[in-house]
């Protein structure tokens, strides 16, 4: 059993056959676990994963942003201001959360579209240089998704446990039901539920923030597969011209069909990827600013630093594949341009010359539409972190921060001291 469940996190033999949905099968199961991905049988069983569905959907995209905001409402008394910043940044974070969320479950079909698109290119995997480059990047993305749900289910077990150590509920989410004051026994069924909550949204988060490196992963490992095909191309001298001239073909048709497969994943990762980089800069300023400021033991400190990362892995990743794309379109086009065609026939010429015109198009993706996805870009939106702590600083925000949100008791004795 265990070996099954992990059987894609290594590097299958050469002599296996493996395929590009292979790549999907980590990232297929967590939205299969969320109820991303119905049972093709219909009956009570359909019935009843759907009820699953909209469940953590309501958790995750409903309750889960407006129960953090309603707590501010109604309980804003009961947060110390380290409480108080570590629930407003995962608030925050719920609401790209909620856009990411929306847009990848609604458009789960491009994803299978873009398998069936790609499931011919792995028949031309003929080698063992290309086998092999396709059976590391299915390791490699499968690797890739642990890694993320490792980082961003470990902010949550270290808040949970930080919390319940010192007596209090992780994120203080408003539940009508249960009050974690009352008792033990409240507090931690009060925790729990807001784990559960909390890790529906860290799901459907990490299914948003990783659908891009896996098809990334895959258009730049059939780019890489294309490049070996094309530096290969008229070497066989036992194949005729009119054979030399298919293989071309086949090199052109299937370059279509990896830029098809990024028109079709653009639009998602346009919205996801702004929606992220509008709120990065602020939520990394709120950690920051809850490290810098205020007392912190090591478990905190642990915490934040892992909703730091958790928050980083979300575009830097991505950012640094979609340039890796470029420059392996870049690489493509000059195959294509050195590749053993200057003794070819007219007709393979003039197929030569179309196929370098379309591999200097590169493929290139942009949040928003705006501005293009990039390590750059995503340096820039992180640089706003610092923008904030700087301000924050230079008007003494913490301090004033930390005086108004003492017991009245010690206000009472603050204002003394001042007068």
């Amino acid at each position: 059993m265990s070996k099954q469940l992990f059987e894609r996190l290594a590097v299958a033999p050469l002599d296996q056959r493996v395929t590009s949905l292979d790549a999907c099968a980590y990232f297929y199961r967590f939205a299969t676990c969320l109820g991303w991905i119905p049972p093709v049988e219909k009956g009570w069983l359909r019935w009843t994963y759907a009820l699953w569905t909209i469940t953590t959907m309501l958790m995750g995209v409903v309750y889960l942003p407006l129960g953090l905001s309603l707590t501010y409402v109604v309980h804003f008394d009961r947060f110390t201001p380290m409480e108080f910043l570590t629930s407003l940044q995962v608030d925050l974070n719920c609401v790209g959360n909620v856009i990411k969320t929306c847009v990848t479950y609604s458009q789960m079909w491009r994803m299978r579209r873009m398998n069936e698109l790609i499931a011919p290119l792995d028949d031309r995997c003929r080698t063992p240089s290309q086998r092999e480059i396709l059976h590391k990047v299915v390791a490699r993305v499968n690797r890739v998704i642990i890694f993320f749900m490792c980082t961003y289910f470990s902010f949550s077990i270290l808040t949970l446990f930080t919390s319940i150590a010192v007596g209090k509920a992780p994120w203080q989410l408003y539940n009508p039901f249960v009050d974690w004051m009352i008792g033990t026994w409240q507090l931690w069924v009060a925790s729990i539920v807001e784990f559960f909550m909390v890790w529906t949204g860290e799901s459907q988060e990490l299914l948003a923030d990783t659908f891009p490196i896996v098809f990334i992963s895959l258009f730049r490992a059939h780019l890489a597969i294309l490049k070996d095909r094309i530096e290969n191309l008229r070497k066989d001298e036992e194949l005729s011209e009119e054979e030399h001239y298919e293989e071309l073909v086949a090199c052109i048709q299937d370059h279509r069909t990896i830029i098809e497969c990024s028109n079709i994943i653009r639009p998602m990762l346009s919205y996801t990827i702004f929606a992220q980089f509008m709120l990065v800069g602020i939520v990394l300023g709120l950690a920051g600013f809850n490290i810098l400021f205020f007392p912190n033991t090591i478990w905190t400190i642990l915490s934040n630093i892992a909703f730091i990362m958790a928050i980083c892995t979300e575009t830097f990743p991505c950012c640094l594949l979609c340039e890796f794309l470029i420059e392996d379109c870049s690489k493509l086009s000059d195959a294509v341009f050195h590749s053993n065609w200057l003794t070819a026939t007219k007709r393979y010429k003039s197929a030569v010359i179309y196929f370098l015109h379309r591999t200097q198009q590169v493929i290139e993706f942009k949040a928003g539409s705006i501005f293009p996805i990039s390590v750059q870009s995503n340096i820039a939106v992180a640089k706003f972190a610092f923008t904030i702590i700087t301000i924050v600083n230079q008007m003494n925000l913490g301090e004033k921060f930390k005086r108004n949100r003492e017991m009245p008791g010690d206000l009472d004795r603050v204002l003394m001291e001042d007068n």
